[in-house]
């Protein structure tokens, strides 16, 4: 149900945000193992490993897309802080000529083709795209000025048939956010943790001309060439996936050193953790056990998943299963429940109600919030958030009385009422699919079918007639059940009913 008729509120409750102190951020580094505090420029840089693009990509991808998306939003909707995020597109690499090749397609556009549909992808998860996206092959000039940079520093090697390679023995520094296995001996590297900087060319492969010779770029430089290009030599947020930590992260940041001469590259290195599906088993498209996001999208909505997200740290490990998309559905619903209810009290109130604004109600309201705001400073504990909204809910729905109204002043629904959808919004959760929300006209179309089922139904209740009362009833129900394939959800008290958008199943839609 969307608010009417509620004038200077609606204005009121759309214009309030949040702020808080940016010096008071921590975050956890992986290079330090410890939290630190967040410290930049207004304007903070963040680059983002993105897509190798030679398959769809899979929910274990997207969690990571998407949890770092819920960190962006806090960053900006919390503390203030304008976020520049650079994402690069790998689109050249023995996975895409592979499968190209597997295809008779030519690897480029194989990529284009996976690239245009990661995009779609991550806009039917409400994930923001990055402010630029940066495809490897648009880059190859500065991937050959960074090479000749560490070529110039005695750093790179060639290797028999002309690639080069970073000799790690040579940084003196390498190991520092990942503490590297032992050397073993190797056949073609001068050591098994040397790693290359520009593969040769191949017969049938795409390849560009270089001083080396024909070849291509190869995975961890092209990284370190488009981040440098933006952001030079400091990056403030460095992001992706746990298992990119080593060689992929260690790698950059020890040619970057190298290249800008400095002793830190990146700021704050942030890794979220894999997501299993069942016996903690990581989704990987290896083990043939991964579920596409339009999959996903068949059984479950964007803003579900998000809340799967949300109800962990983004640093830990995520359980994909029934059971944990349960649980995210319920707090989901829990939320959609909280607002339709606050709506229709707002909707029906009577300001002739002798409520008067209850301060030890406004106190909880305002500490909630405050703890809100400590919580996600803290590395961003968004579970610790959410649970904090349930909490409040369940204050409130202690107050909620069978006809579906509040035992308390409309200041008191208004606040919480505030709380809990600038939160959901500043989490990236889309209230614009929530249904209550929906089109004006529409909702004026169920309220008229709900006031009229209503009257029928009080007409049932006081007629003297025991079959015209089933026979009132029996029409109520049809039409109540009706509306549930519609995805309208009415609930009825002896005095008044209300209602909500829910999508439910058919197979529930039966059962009510």
């Amino acid at each position: 149900m969307i608010m009417r008729n509620l004038g200077v509120l609606s204005s009121w409750l759309t214009n309030r945000s949040f702020s808080t102190n940016k010096s008071n951020v921590l975050v956890y580094n992986c290079r330090t193992k410890t939290k630190e505090p967040l410290k930049c420029n207004k304007l903070l840089t963040w680059y983002v490993c993105g897509p190798t693009v030679y398959d769809s990509m899979h929910i274990g991808h997207a969690s990571c897309y998407v949890k770092f998306d819920i960190i962006r939003r806090i960053l900006e909707n919390y503390f203030q802080l304008s976020v520049f995020q650079v994402m690069n597109i790998t689109n050249v690499d023995d996975k895409i000529i592979s499968k190209a090749r597997a295809l008779k397609m030519d690897p480029l556009q194989l990529a284009r083709n996976y690239e245009v549909e990661f995009i779609e992808d991550i806009n039917l998860l409400n994930i923001k795209q990055p402010d630029i996206i940066a495809r490897v092959t648009d880059f190859i000039p500065q991937v050959l000025d960074f090479i000749q940079n560490l070529f110039d520093k005695d750093l790179v090697y060639s290797a028999d048939d002309g690639s080069l390679f970073f000799d790690t023995t040579k940084y003196k520094r390498y190991g520092k956010i990942f503490k590297v296995p032992e050397v073993v001996p190797h056949t073609f590297k001068r050591s098994s943790l040397d790693f290359a900087l520009w593969k040769a060319s191949k017969p049938g492969e795409p390849s560009w001309d270089s001083s080396w010779g024909p070849g291509r770029p190869a995975w961890h430089i092209e990284c370190s060439a488009i981040a440098s290009h933006y952001f030079g030599s400091s990056i403030d947020i460095h992001s992706g996936g746990i298992d990119l930590l080593f060689p992929h992260h260690e790698n950059e940041e020890a040619q970057c050193c190298a290249h800008h001469s400095v002793n830190d590259w990146v700021k704050y290195w942030i890794h979220t953790g894999h997501l299993h599906v069942g016996d903690n088993i990581k989704m990987s498209k290896s083990l043939m056990n991964t579920i596409s996001v339009k999959e996903l999208l068949n059984s479950y909505t964007a803003n579900q998943f998000r809340t799967l997200c949300l109800l962990s740290n983004y640093k830990n490990d995520l359980e994909f299963n029934d059971s944990s998309m349960d649980v995210a559905c319920g707090v989901l619903k829990k939320f959609d429940s909280f607002i339709a209810n606050c709506y229709a009290h707002l909707n029906t109130y009577n300001n002739n109600s002798e409520h008067i604004s209850d301060t030890t109600l406004l106190k909880k309201i305002c500490d909630i919030e405050n703890d809100i705001l400590v919580n996600l400073a803290d590395n961003f504990n968004t579970s610790k958030a959410l649970n904090l909204l349930i909490e409040l809910i369940n204050n409130f729905n202690k107050l909620l009385t069978v006809d579906f109204h509040f035992n308390c002043s409309k200041l008191e629904v208004i606040q919480a009422l505030n709380l809990v959808i600038k939160t959901l919004e500043s989490f990236g959760i889309d209230l614009a699919t929530l249904k209550f929300k929906s089109d004006a006209e529409n909702n004026l179309v169920i309220d008229i079918t709900v006031n009229f089922r209503a009257k029928l139904r009080q007409l049932a209740l006081q007629s003297k007639s025991e079959i015209t009362k089933k026979d009132i009833f029996t029409l109520c129900d049809t039409l109540r059940d009706q509306l549930s394939l519609a995805n309208v959800i009415v609930q009825d008290s002896k005095t008044s009913s209300i209602w909500r958008h829910e999508k439910v199943t058919k197979i529930q839609a039966k059962e009510n």
